[in-house]
C-alpha cells in the first residue's frame, strides 16, 4: 500500500494546528483570565480534519461518505471559529 505524502503532511499539520489551539486557549486563560470560545471551535475543528486525513492513513476507503462528512464540518467549524474570533476582536473594540 503506497500512502501519498500529502495524507501524511495533512494529518501532521492537522494536528499541530490541534496542539497550538489548545495552547492558545490556556494562554489566552492564563493572560487575560478569559475563557474564548473560538479556541474551542477552532481545535474541534482542526481535530475532525486531523481525524479524517488519520483514517485516510489508516486505510479507510478515500471515497466513503463519513470522510467527506468529516472533512466538510472541519471546514464550517474552522469558519464557525473565524467568525466568533471577529465577534469577539470587535466586542472588545467597542
Amino acid at each position: 500500500m503506497d500512502i501519498p505524502v500529502s495524507y501524511i503532511v495533512n494529518c501532521c499539520f492537522g494536528w499541530f494546528i490541534v496542539m497550538l489551539a489548545i495552547t492558545g486557549y490556556f494562554l489566552t486563560l492564563k493572560k487575560r483570565g478569559e475563557k474564548w470560545l473560538f479556541w474551542n471551535v477552532l481545535a474541534a475543528g482542526w481535530a475532525f480534519f486531523a481525524i479524517a486525513q488519520t483514517l485516510l492513513l489508516a486505510g479507510v476507503r478515500a471515497g466513503a461518505l463519513y470522510i467527506t462528512a468529516i472533512w466538510l464540518s472541519s471546514f464550517v467549524l474552522v469558519i464557525v471559529s473565524m467568525v466568533l474570533l471577529f465577534l469577539k476582536l470587535s466586542k472588545i473594540r467597542l
